[in-house]
This record gives structure tokens, sequence and C-alpha cells, in this order.
């Protein structure tokens, strides 16, 4: 499966699945549905490092200290890391 749209039926196919999935994660907020994840907070006390587990319309999201872990709503699978800018080092520079 290719990363890049070639095309402009293929752009409109994922403009199509964007405002479905959208609208079907909409609807499982407003209805109060459950996700794969049930939403909490929890405080190490070894380490007073916070991890923290919430959804979103499309996604449930695991946050453990700096980093956020991203997994499919639906279908619970992994999606994604993020990081805040100022750990990316070298690859970022930052400019006034």
């Amino acid at each position: 499966m290719s990363i890049f749209i070639h095309g402009r039926l293929q752009q409109q196919r994922a403009v199509a699945k964007d405002l479905l999935l959208n609208a079907v994660g909409w609807a499982m907020n407003k209805i109060h549905s459950p996700a794969r994840l049930k939403p909490f907070e929890y405080v190490d006390p070894d380490t007073d490092e916070t991890i923290y587990l919430y959804t979103d319309k499309r996604l449930s999201v695991l946050c453990v200290g700096n980093r956020r872990y991203y997994f499919d709503r639906i279908t619970g699978r992994f999606d994604g890391v993020s990081a805040r800018i100022m750990d990316v080092s070298g690859r970022v520079k930052l400019t006034d």
C-alpha cells in the first residue's frame, strides 16, 4: 500500500474515507460508545511519571511522559507515535 496519493480518484476516495471515519467517530462520541481502550490516568509513585489514556473521534491515545501512542479507535490497531518537537534532535531546526 502506497502512502502517496496519485490521481484524482485516489484523492477523492481518501477524502471520502476521512469524512466517513470522522462521522463514525463523532457518532460514537455522541452516543458514548466505548472504545477499545477506556480513558484513565495513573501516576507512577516511583518515577512520578503520569500515564494517561483517552479517546478522540478517530483515535485512542496513550500518553507516557512526552510521547503519545495512537491507536485506531474502532480496530485497536497501532497507528503511530508522536513526541514534542524539542525531543527530536538533529532533525528540526527551529528559527524565529
